[in-house]
């Protein structure tokens, strides 16, 4: 397949992994209000961790599809040979996960994990972090893709965090009318932030996976 047409693919895949997020409508109006009867204006709080675990449910299927698609069609993403990575390259991506950990004491005053715990059941928590970690692999796959996208199209692996640029264009944008009570400034903008800090942990991490993705967690979760 020519380049030209190669990388836009990979621009749409990363592009129909953030429309997964939008499948919490699906699930809401759909599942939830006519399926389940469920009153989707009064949720309780346990009707929420269910709602948690069916889109945990759905993002997991959802995101199986894309994941097997690419990789039936275009070999990717594909196992990379392990190497080693550099002290430099560990220094940046400590920096970059503090810069996070920075951002999200600032939404919650105390780590993000302890803030979630307050006022919530066992189950709730449960459900709660299941719907997070399922977040942080679109996220992570938004850049994978996205990264791949302009790597082809340059020709190069590029050294600038264009994966991450796409997720804060997409992802981080969305955050500033996603809780649906106007627009709200800092957290659209912490998350672009976020997103571009992710987008170069990914490249200083030589684009593995498995890193990529604790350290993703840890700066969202932790």
């Amino acid at each position: 397949m020519d380049d030209n047409v190669k990388w836009k693919k990979y621009l749409w895949l990363s592009l129909f992994l953030f429309l997964a997020f939008f499948l919490e409508y699906f699930s809401i109006f759909v599942i939830e209000m006519l399926i389940l009867h469920m009153d989707i204006w009064n949720y309780t709080a346990d009707q929420r961790s269910i709602h948690h675990l069916i889109m945990v449910s759905i993002w997991i299927v959802y995101l199986s599809f894309i994941v097997f698609y690419s990789r039936e069609h275009y070999d990717f993403p594909s196992k990379k040979e392990r190497t080693s990575i550099s002290a430099k390259n560990w220094f940046v991506t400590v920096g970059c996960l503090a810069a996070c950990k920075v951002m999200t004491f600032i939404d919650w005053h105390t780590l993000k994990v302890v803030g979630e715990l307050q006022g919530k059941s066992i189950f709730q928590f449960i459900a709660q972090y299941m719907y997070y970690v399922v977040e942080v692999g679109i996220v992570l796959l938004i850049i994978i893709f996205g990264q791949r996208a302009f790597d082809v199209r340059m020709k190069k692996e590029s050294a600038f965090p264009f994966g991450g640029i796409v997720l804060a264009v997409t992802w981080g944008i969305f955050h500033f009318v996603s809780r649906g009570v106007g627009i709200e400034v800092w957290n659209g903008i912490s998350c672009m932030i976020f997103s571009i800090l992710n987008g170069i942990m990914y490249l200083e991490l030589d684009k593995n996976f498995v890193y990529s993705y604790i350290f993703i967690a840890i700066g969202y979760l932790l």
